[in-house]
C-alpha cells in the first residue's frame, strides 16, 4: 500500500526522495537483468535495431540500446543501457519474432513497466487534490512517457563516479532496483546522502522538469549521483546494474544539459 499524501510530501520535502512499495519480486527483477545481459552479448546490428522515439521534442524520449564511453561522450561515463517502452511490440514485432533472445528480454521488461505505470499513477493520484491536473499531464495520452532503463555500469578507474551528479531530465524518476548501494540523493551537492533503498520498495523522486507538471515551492528535484563503494569490483564484468524509470509529461521539452548538470564541476567523489 502506498504512503498517504502527507507521508509522501514530508519525505520528499525532507530527503528529496521517498521509498514506495513496488509489487515485483527480486527474483523477477534479477531474471530481467539476466535477460538484459544476454541481450548485450548480441551482435551490434541486433542490439541497435530498436531505435525510435516516443517523444520527439524530448531528448529523453529515445527507445532502444545506447552505449556511452568516457572518451567520446559529453557525459564522460561508461555504461550500457536500454530504454524499454511497450510500443516496441508494435513498432518492432517482426524483428522480435525473428530474434527470440531479444523477445525474451522485452517480455521480461513488460511486467516491470506495468508495475511502474501503476505505482506512479497511484502516487500522482495521491497528489491530485493538492496539485490538480498532475496525473493527467502524465497519463492522459495514448502513449504515456514512462520509460524503463536497464543499466550496466562499467568501472571507471579515473574516478569513483559511476554516474556523474545531475538532475534527471524528466518530471519524476522511480529507481526500481540496483545490484548494490551507491545512489546518493539530495537537494544540492552539499546535501547528497546515500539512499536507504529498502527491499520490496522503489525510490521515487522529483526531476528537473517537475515545474511543468506541478507548482510546489516546498519540494525540490533530487540532485543525485552514483558512486563506487566497493573497490573489489575492479576487473569484474561490471561494477553495478540498475533498473530505473523516467516519467515525463506529454508534449514538453527537457531542460538543457547545462541545467540538469549545472552543479557538476568534475570534482572527485
Amino acid at each position: 500500500m502506498l504512503p498517504d499524501f502527507e507521508d509522501l510530501y514530508k519525505a520528499l520535502k525532507r530527503d528529496c526522495y521517498v521509498n514506495v512499495p513496488f509489487p515485483i519480486s527480486r527474483d523477477i527483477l534479477d531474471e530481467s537483468i539476466q535477460a538484459f545481459f544476454q541481450f548485450l552479448n548480441e551482435e551490434n546490428d541486433i542490439k541497435n535495431h530498436i531505435d525510435f522515439s516516443i517523444a520527439p521534442l524530448h531528448r529523453r524520449g529515445d527507445i532502444g540500446f545506447k552505449h556511452r564511453d568516457p572518451g567520446d561522450h559529453i557525459y564522460n561515463d561508461n555504461k550500457d543501457f536500454f530504454h524499454f517502452h511497450p510500443t516496441i511490440f508494435d513498432q518492432c514485432g517482426d524483428f522480435l519474432k525473428e530474434h527470440p533472445m531479444v523477445m525474451d528480454f522485452m517480455e521480461k521488461a513488460q511486467p516491470i513497466w506495468d508495475a511502474t505505470y501503476h505505482v506512479v499513477s497511484g502516487i500522482l493520484n495521491a497528489f491530485e487534490p493538492s496539485f490538480p491536473g498532475v496525473h493527467g499531464k502524465i497519463f492522459d495520452t495514448t502513449c504515456p512517457h514512462v520509460m524503463l532503463r536497464f543499466l550496466k555500469y562499467e568501472w571507471n578507474e579515473s574516478a569513483k563516479y559511476l554516474a556523474k551528479p545531475h538532475f534527471d531530465a524528466g518530471s519524476f524518476t522511480l529507481a526500481i532496483a540496483e545490484s548494490c548501494p551507491g545512489l546518493r540523493i539530495g537537494s544540492s551537492p552539499e546535501t547528497l546522502k546515500l539512499v536507504d533503498h529498502r527491499e520490496g520498495n522503489a525510490v521515487f523522486m522529483l526531476s528537473s522538469n517537475v515545474e511543468k507538471v506541478m507548482d510546489s515551492k516546498d519540494l525540490k528535484p533530487g540532485w543525485h549521483d552514483v558512486i563506487q563503494l566497493d573497490d573489489s569490483v575492479i576487473g569484474k564484468p561490471f561494477a553495478r546494474w540498475a533498473i530505473v524509470a523516467f516519467i515525463e509529461a506529454h508534449g514538453v521539452e527537457a531542460l538543457s544539459r547545462s541545467e540538469t548538470h549545472k552543479w557538476y564541476k568534475g570534482e572527485a567523489a
